[in-house]
């Protein structure tokens, strides 16, 4: 071989080993740079002040769906069948004096549904369109149906779908979550106003401190009062029968809390069932007097660990809510419970398969339970035969 074309093939070979280190240069340099991101990312993480203080909570441990006991797991919600799919988030629901039934959606519609002389469900219809979210429903004596909205504040709707603003505040302050509600037969309004943070947001979970809120309407004074505060996440609102007592649900604590309205212990609450196996949502209450509740999602294990650790719950209150959105979805197990007057778990109905979940209402009815859902669970009004 000529030398001049032995120095070219070695001139040639060094040219293409530098090129060689100058590429993998680069790839380290970006690769590295990569990697930096998220260590960036982490360290102002934890660097950063949190937005809340977490209190501290040890959680009791949930009940077993295995064990024999009115938790054990069943299957009674897997044969529900759809009555309506109008409403794709039906998260109350409330039949007027000739048994059709109404509830809202998500995006400020409310529909209702008549059925046949056979039970079978009509097409729905849009009754009226509150343009924010109606969560609880309920007629009054008037045929006015009463609605919380969580964005609206406590409205009157009459038969001709016309909306009237009852309160959107108390004591000069805004009525931050209307949530859910029951009517007494004097008229008064009992309703929720869930959070001042006014969304449902993973932060609040994370602080584990109480902002919740049972208020009163008065329809001959129209003036809105507080009766209780310093509520875990206010939810579902049912009264007795013999309306010596209101029940509000606590989401964030598993538990119920009875508030008293007449007798000896008048003005004062105690706890009415606690160490659900879930986060309770709506109450109802059906004709022997007992509470149906709603379970939106059964417990999440990590967000009772981090109820025990603060140092963990500051850092996850700083993760945007956009990433917990996965984070906070219900389970796939639908569940629903039944409780008697005095509090006693009576039985718990399930769909551990998950077709139904994401359970928000569960409402006795002329021989059906009938079930509602929120956004993030499955869709559609259910129902299915109350047989023992």
């Amino acid at each position: 071989m000529p030398l001049h074309t032995s120095a070219l093939s070695k001139k040639t070979a060094e040219d293409t080993n530098r090129r060689k280190r100058s590429s993998l240069k680069r790839v380290l340099r970006w690769g590295l740079a990569l990697l930096a991101v998220p260590l960036i990312g982490v360290t102002v993480l934890l660097l950063a002040p949190s937005p809340v203080e977490p209190a501290k909570w040890s959680a009791p441990t949930p009940p077993s769906f295995q064990q024999e006991g009115p938790w054990k797991q069943n299957n009674k919600l897997s044969s529900a069948q759809l009555v309506t799919d109008a409403p794709r988030f039906p998260e109350f629901i409330t039949f007027d004096k000739e048994g059709v039934l109404y509830t809202g959606d998500s995006g400020g519609k409310i529909y209702k549904v008549a059925f046949d002389a056979k039970g079978n469900p009509q097409k729905a219809q849009v009754f009226a369109d509150t343009k924010g979210t109606p969560n609880g429903l309920k007629f009054d004596a008037n045929g006015n149906l009463i609605v919380t909205d969580i964005k609206r504040g406590l409205l009157s709707i009459n038969p001709s779908g016309s909306i009237v603003v009852l309160a959107d505040q108390v004591g000069g302050q805004p009525i931050y979550l209307a949530n859910e509600l029951d009517i007494a037969q004097d008229g008064s309004i009992y309703f929720s106003d869930t959070s001042n943070y006014g969304s449902v947001t993973f932060k609040e979970i994370a602080e584990n401190k109480p902002h919740g809120r049972l208020l009163k309407y008065d329809p001959m004074t129209k003036q809105t009062t507080v009766l209780l505060e310093g509520l875990y996440f206010a939810n579902g609102i049912a009264l007795s029968a013999d309306e010596d007592f209101v029940l509000v649900a606590e989401s964030y604590h598993y538990q119920l809390t009875r508030y008293w309205l007449k007798g000896p212990k008048k003005g004062t609450s105690d706890i009415f069932a606690d160490n659900l196996a879930g986060f309770p949502d709506n109450i109802t209450r059906d004709e022997q007097g007992h509470f149906w509740v709603g379970i939106f999602t059964t417990r999440i294990a990590f967000v009772d660990q981090m109820h025990s650790n603060p140092w963990l719950a500051s850092i996850m209150a700083k993760v945007p809510q956009a990433l917990l959105s996965g984070a906070s979805a219900p389970a796939k197990h639908g569940l629903a419970a039944e409780f008697s007057p005095q509090g006693e778990l009576i039985g718990s109905w399930h769909d551990p398969e998950g077709t139904l979940y994401g359970v928000t209402t569960a409402a006795s009815h002329n021989g059906y339970l009938y079930i509602g859902t929120a956004p993030g669970g499955s869709q559609g009004v259910h129902r299915l035969p109350l047989t023992k």
